[in-house]
């Protein structure tokens, strides 16, 4: 079971959450099934549109901290693979699928990798 957040889990890093937080949720998949129904588009359709727009592929920081680090080793094939990833960014491309996943624990707590300052 995770009710009607179930389908949304596995996008949170986190699935603990409070009444509010959950309650919150609930009002906005509400909107959002309200206005799905309203606009009559197909899943099909509607999956078609968001993918168009919404890259499936984004340079993450921990990403770009992974390949900064080996091109300073003067091994430069992360950066290369990245650039070739990231020329087409809304594709499917199954032999990267790697990059497509969440920050990985290990990732949190190095410098460079959770967030960027503003000096960055």
């Amino acid at each position: 079971g995770g009710g009607e957040m179930g389908p949304l889990r596995e996008a949170f890093y986190h699935t603990k959450m409070g009444k509010e937080v959950k309650q919150k949720w609930r009002e906005w998949l509400q909107r959002y099934r309200d206005r799905v129904r309203e606009d009559g588009t197909s899943d099909a359709e509607r999956r078609k549109r968001m993918n168009e727009v919404n890259p499936k592929y984004v340079l993450r920081n921990y990403i770009a901290q992974q390949a900064i680090e080996r091109a300073e080793e003067g091994d430069y094939s992360l950066v290369e693979e990245l650039l070739e990833v990231l020329r087409r960014p809304y594709d499917e491309q199954p032999e990267s699928e790697h990059w497509f996943a969440k920050r990985p624990e290990w990732a949190r707590r190095k410098a460079g990798c959770s967030a960027l300052s503003c000096s960055s």
